[in-house]
Order: C-alpha cells, then structure tokens, then sequence
C-alpha cells in the first residue's frame, strides 16, 4: 500500500536530505502511496460539506478525525500503514527521533480538505496530546490533489522563526510531506484559489515521543503569528494567542475540549 521498497531503498539519502533542509527538518517523497491506492483514496475522499468545517480568522478549513465516517480505504491506510511500526522505524531512521508513537485518537489529524478561499495562518502546532503524556513531534501530510497547479494555490509554508526565510511546496498528488513539529516549526498554507470547484485534499497524520523536543518540559497552545505584509494579524495574533493560552491554564484539563476518534472493536 505504501511504496516501502521507496523509503527503504533511499533511507540514508532521506535522512541527510531532513537533516540539512531550511528553514526547518522537513522532506518531500513523491509516489509515496502504490499508484492504485493513491487513485482510489482521491476517488473516495469525501465532500468538504460532510467534514467537520474550521472556519474564523485563523483558518478556513475541514478537518475530521472520524473517518469512520468514510471509505475504508482512509482507516487501511491510516492505521494499517501511516501508524505501522514498520513505517515508524523508517521515519525514525529518517528523522533520528526514536520512539515514535502512533496516536489512534487522532488528535488535530485524520483527513484535511479546502475549498475556494481556504487557508490556514502561520502557526506552530499545540505542544501536546490531550489525554497522553506525549508531545508531537513529527507531522506527516499526504496531499491527494490530481489536477493541483501554482496557479490553484494553497501551497504548504515552512517558515523560520523570524520569519525571514520560508519554503513553498506544491500539494501535489501522491505527494508525502513530513516535517518536525516543536516551538519554533511555524507553517501554514497559502489561500487556495479553486473557482473550477476543486479541493486540497489532504490525509493528516502526527506522531508523539513521551520526551519534548528539547528535553524541557513545555506547553503551548496552537499559535499564530503575521507574515510581514499582514499587519492586522501581526497585532491580533499574539493577543489572541496570549487570552486562549490563560483560559487553557486555568482548566483542570488544559485540551479537554480537544476531537478525538474513538475506534469501534470491530475495526
């Protein structure tokens, strides 16, 4: 299902490449899924009206983590072979972080779609899982977009923490993305701009470690920050990341409000 005889033939060549890339670790494989497979996941993506919708001033987005809500072809793939300890030791061999953990739950994952006008502001990822004692370290985007062009937008950023260096990446079809997730891996994507009615489709995974990033014991909230010509959102986003991250403090359970996909015994 996953082009294994790819990642494992090329993973010494993949770790020097996530080692060395800017602004932050991050690589790209393209034919990451067998043809097959790709074509059919795209086939049987839902309509971005039966996803859970994201819409406000920091994203316009759907995002689900209740595929059992769809095809099965997206739990093969996500449980089966996203969170298989074989692949898991391919990306640890990859990335150098050990002791990756397959969330089941889905946290902030599952699959990711935008319409016309969608986007997602530069921000770095909440630090943790809401019911484990685990921090994210590693996001895995697989972008399911056949007829995608520079023209139709919605691009993956990469930025660098002063925001002066960024990478732009297509979301092509059967296009793998991987990149690390601590403080400073700030990303977003570009407006997607799709009057034909086509949608970035994408599947979303992350995995944890028990251990933080930089061996410290943190927490933040998912928060946002401008790019330099976004002058109203350079001045909003750190008040708005400041006020949610007091009222999470202030919980008992600082995510309890977090969506998680319960699997059913017969899955």
């Amino acid at each position: 299902m996953l082009n294994y005889v790819l990642l494992e033939s090329k993973v010494d060549e993949y770790a020097k490449q996530f080692a060395q890339a800017k602004p932050h670790k991050y690589l790209i494989i393209d034919n990451f899924l067998e043809p097959s497979i790709a074509e059919k996941a795209y086939e049987f993506f839902p309509k971005m009206e039966e996803m859970d919708t994201l819409k406000n001033f920091r994203e316009y987005k759907a995002q689900d983590p209740d595929i059992s809500k769809f095809d099965p072809i997206f739990s093969e793939i996500i449980f089966e072979n996203l969170q298989s300890e074989r692949l898991r030791k391919i990306l640890a061999q990859i990335t150098g972080i050990s002791n990756l953990q397959a969330d089941a739950k889905l946290y902030a994952s599952g699959l990711a779609q935008g319409a016309n006008g969608s986007f997602l502001n530069v921000h770095i990822d909440n630090s943790s899982h809401p019911t484990e004692p685990w921090y994210r370290r590693l996001n895995l985007l697989v972008y399911l977009n056949p007829h995608w062009t520079e023209e139709k937008g919605g691009h993956l950023e990469l930025w660098s923490p002063d925001m002066s260096e960024s990478v732009a990446i297509l979301p092509i079809f059967n296009r793998m993305l991987i990149f690390a997730t601590d403080k400073q891996s700030w990303h977003g994507h570009r407006l997607v701009n799709t009057p034909d009615g086509d949608t970035r489709k994408s599947i979303n995974i992350y995995y944890f470690t028990e251990e933080s990033p930089d061996g410290t014991d943190y927490y933040h909230v998912t928060s946002f920050r401008g790019r330099k010509n976004e002058v109203i959102n350079k001045v909003l986003y750190p008040v708005d990341n400041l006020v949610r991250t007091i009222g999470r403090k202030m919980r008992a359970k600082k995510d309890e409000h977090a969506v998680l996909y319960e699997r059913k015994k017969n899955d």
